[in-house]
């Protein structure tokens, strides 16, 4: 094996069943990670999207999510360090102050949660956008984390650029994405051509009746190399090499500034 393919990432996202329990949804991730190769380094999936939903629609309270959360995070930390691998959740919420911000949370298999990656483009005004664009870094690639509305705005996709970013995950899930599934598809698609980065959609289904979401790979050059959804469980595994683009930190801010002054203030919320 080439030193090249040394520094490559094979990371699994998996699409199953987010209307569940915690106890239903952590041995359905348990069975998930008995159908990954050895190869797979990180799993991506969405938690149960019922909490996130009670809490963004007011019939939650956050204490009463943050509790159940914890009972997920522990169970599946658990998992974690058994299978040895990586877990990405997203979204979840968490609070930082007197914030509250959609966020992702990494599971190592050794060492606590880690939240980081914060939703640009807030979900609704009760939730803040992330102070800056974060990128995470897995193993030798830095993945940039595009979160339920963050997928409209080309713009913040477009710093995953600046941040020398290796692939986009967008991540829709059912019951809090209201958008139609194949408009969906067709943002992953423009967002992966306009940067040449590969894209990793994390879906997922829940009760019938309302809008599923897709789970999908889309290559580099905007064609779309996988796609699930149906209301089965899937799992798709994707090869990501280091692009080793250069990082450009006043670009970033830029373009931040000009989505938080500009885009999000004058005209994306006041669409809310």
């Amino acid at each position: 094996m080439s030193t090249q393919d040394n520094k490559r990432a094979i990371l699994a996202v998996a699409r199953i069943d987010l209307g569940v329990s915690v106890r239903e949804y952590v041995k359905l991730v348990e069975e998930t990670a008995e159908h990954i190769s050895s190869r797979v380094t990180t799993l991506i999936t969405s938690p149960p999207v019922k909490p996130l939903h009670e809490v963004l629609v007011g019939r939650r309270k956050y204490s009463s999510y943050r509790n159940n959360l914890n009972t997920l995070l522990n169970k599946l930390s658990f998992l974690s360090r058994r299978r040895g691998i990586t877990l990405i959740l997203s979204p979840v919420l968490r609070r930082a102050g007197n914030k509250l911000y959609i966020t992702n949370v990494i599971l190592p298999p050794v060492g606590l949660p880690i939240f980081t990656g914060r939703e640009i483009v807030p979900a609704t005004n009760t939730i803040s956008s992330g102070p800056e664009y974060e990128v995470l870094k897995i193993g030798n690639i830095n993945l940039c984390f595009s979160i339920l509305n963050d997928l409209e705005v080309p713009e913040v996709c477009r710093m995953c650029l600046f941040k020398r970013g290796d692939a986009i995950v967008a991540v829709n899930p059912p019951l809090i994405t209201g958008r139609d599934p194949e408009m969906t598809l067709s943002l992953a698609m423009a967002r992966a051509r306009e940067n040449r980065l590969p894209l990793i959609g994390v879906g997922g289904y829940a009760e019938a009746g309302s809008i599923q979401q897709p789970t999908y790979i889309v290559r580099s050059d905007g064609k779309l190399a996988e796609v699930s959804e149906s209301p089965e469980p899937n799992i798709f595994e994707v090869e990501i090499p280091p692009t080793g683009k250069v990082y450009n930190l006043d670009l970033t801010r830029r373009y931040l500034k000009l989505i938080k002054e500009h885009l999000l203030t004058n005209f994306y919320l006041k669409q809310q």
